[in-house]
């Protein structure tokens, strides 16, 4: 049994953490494509931080310059009867303090003590041994946290009293610009979504975006709505087909391949796409089922010299081709190709293909009719 890495699979759209440059105003960062659904996008600054669409804003945070134990005194040496007490002044109001005393007051019974009796003021830790203050009920530029009293200086607070938060990445929204693209000849401006912060931002971080694409511009397939890539499942091993779905795979293969492209077998492949563009005519559909039957005869012809050294299942080999339909789409610029092969189980497996030419315009003919006109404004 032979097994293959699949490589199509519906394509989501969904871009991961596209690196972006930020504009010269300083403000707008712009992905490769539009942006298709405002929830779905995420901006990521430094590797570090995603910031959200209202701002990414610090919290007040003091610590003190020394670690524990620490030696708290009343009524001793400079320190008078008030000498365990602190003042923490926050966002959410002030709140007095006392701290057990000894020669050596470990760090975590003053982190304790605080907590005990400032719970809903401040949030209280230990970096480094020494006492960490934040304020709990704000961000941003109203956020604060201050200390003071003997008590404050016999556990380290000594050279900053105080501390406030402030804005690390301004908000931002999604601007637009009017934007015409190729693939769309002749159609109105689309509106091309992208964010913008709003106020200029005061350092250069390196910024990554992730966001769903409108699907025709989409970067991942190309409008092509197929995504050709490796996936992993759950466990980290790449997806594998076999069987019906491994012979589906080799046809599409066989045909969206240009043959002569792979320098190493270049009889592999098909000439479908050197026809495309051609005047759809009686000749060119018949030409276009030859390529077919040819390129498709490779691939039996792989299969039977594989077989010699493996084992090929039944329900992944090529058996038979029954039938091959070639006719104009909708779209005078596009070609349907419809193809039945049947597997050595007796099992169809079923292909459907188009294939287009894009910015082709087709013209009005001698017949008067306008030829799909409407769709690029040319019909008058």
């Amino acid at each position: 049994m032979s097994r293959e890495i699949q490589i199509a699979f519906p394509c989501p759209h969904l871009i991961i953490e596209e690196p972006v440059p930020l504009g010269a105003d300083r403000r707008s960062v712009t992905p490769k494509a539009p942006i298709a659904n405002s929830n779905l996008v995420r901006v990521l600054a430094n590797d570090q931080y995603y910031v959200p669409s209202t701002g990414l804003y610090s919290q007040a945070v003091l610590v003190g310059d020394v670690s524990g134990p620490f030696q708290i005194f009343r009524c001793r040496n400079l320190y008078g009867p008030l000498g365990s007490q602190m003042k923490i002044t926050t966002s959410a109001g002030e709140v007095l303090v006392t701290l057990p005393d000894g020669d050596r007051v470990s760090s975590s019974k003053i982190e304790e003590a605080i907590r005990m009796q400032a719970s809903n003021f401040v949030e209280v830790g230990i970096r480094n041994g020494a006492i960490l203050l934040a304020d709990l009920n704000s961000i941003g530029t109203s956020s604060f946290v201050r200390v003071s009293g003997q008590g404050a200086q016999q556990i380290g607070f000594v050279s900053q009293v105080g501390a406030r938060g402030g804005e690390v990445y301004p908000p931002w929204e999604l601007a637009a610009r009017p934007e015409i693209y190729p693939s769309v000849l002749g159609a109105r401006p689309l509106p091309a979504r992208y964010p913008k912060f709003k106020k200029p931002l005061k350092t250069n971080p390196d910024l990554k975006v992730t966001y769903a694409a409108a699907p025709e511009h989409c970067p991942r397939c190309r409008a092509t709505y197929v995504e050709n890539d490796w996936r992993f499942d759950q466990e980290g091993d790449v997806v594998l087909i076999d069987n019906e779905n491994l012979l589906y795979q080799a046809c599409l293969k066989a045909l969206l391949t240009r043959k002569g492209s792979n320098s190493y077998h270049p009889a592999y492949g098909s000439d479908i796409m050197e026809r495309i563009g051609a005047k759809v005519v009686g000749a060119t559909l018949t030409l276009l089922q030859e390529d077919v039957r040819t390129a498709l005869t490779k691939v039996q012809a792989v299969q039977t010299a594989q077989r010699k050294y493996q084992n090929v299942p039944d329900k992944e080999r090529f058996y038979s081709l029954r039938n091959v339909k070639v006719f104009p789409g909708d779209d005078p610029t596009t070609v349907l190709i419809e193809v039945t092969v049947v597997n050595a189980a007796l099992t169809p497996v079923s292909l459907s293909i188009v294939f287009s030419v894009p910015g082709a315009v087709a013209l009005a003919g001698s017949n008067g009719k306008t030829l799909g006109l409407q769709g690029v404004g040319l019909n008058g």
